[in-house]
């Protein structure tokens, strides 16, 4: 087209207008498709991680029975020698619908020998969200050593959220207070 007209015909001109254009094409489509793969993966991966929270419960297991063990600290060494400690063991039922049955609640001391059992005469129950607590003072047992344990066993008549067990030991040291948690864990499943 010699008479001076622009030729606006997007298939006639250099080769090269044509190539970059072809290579602008391609580079669209690779991008949806990564788009597409990328929505697909992260729908998985969505799906696994709502898989993995549901069977979790942010870190609370559902069960029907339990053996808890927890660890108690009954004195702790300081420079003026060992300073005996006081502790609450508490029960959490976290469970905000089913009540769930303490079968027993035994403290042994460090060399494993039984101490003492307490409700031995009958079960507790606990209601939802009800909490039961243990206390003890340094001054009630003798010669346990500087470390203790609770074994504690529950059941439920359903699936429920295991409840929460733990101990806070507390005491005085050159006039100043300690304060620390002892959280419980599973032993292993109860088969009644």
């Amino acid at each position: 087209m010699s008479d001076g007209k622009k030729n606006n015909n997007p298939f006639q001109g250099d080769r090269s207008s044509i190539l970059r254009a072809a290579i602008g094409g391609v580079a669209f489509v690779l991008l949806i498709l990564l788009i597409m793969n990328l929505g697909n993966r992260l729908s998985t991966i969505k799906d696994e991680l709502d898989h993995c929270a549901a069977e979790t419960t942010y870190g609370i297991d559902i069960s029907e029975s339990q053996t808890v063990y927890v660890p108690i600290y009954t004195q702790v060494e300081t420079g003026s020698g060992n300073q005996p400690l006081d502790f609450v063991l508490a029960i959490r039922n976290s469970d905000p619908e089913h009540a769930i049955t303490i079968t027993s609640t035994h403290f042994y001391d460090g060399k494993g020998n039984l101490v003492r059992t307490y409700h031995s005469d009958s079960d507790i129950e606990l209601a939802p969200l009800e909490i039961r607590t243990i206390a003890v003072k340094s001054d009630s047992f003798r010669d346990i050593g500087p470390a203790a344990n609770f074994i504690i066993a529950w059941k439920s008549a359903v699936p429920v959220y295991e409840p929460i067990i733990d101990a806070v030991m507390f005491g005085f040291i050159d006039s100043r207070s300690i304060t620390f948690k002892s959280v419980g864990r599973p032993l292993a499943q109860r088969i009644d």
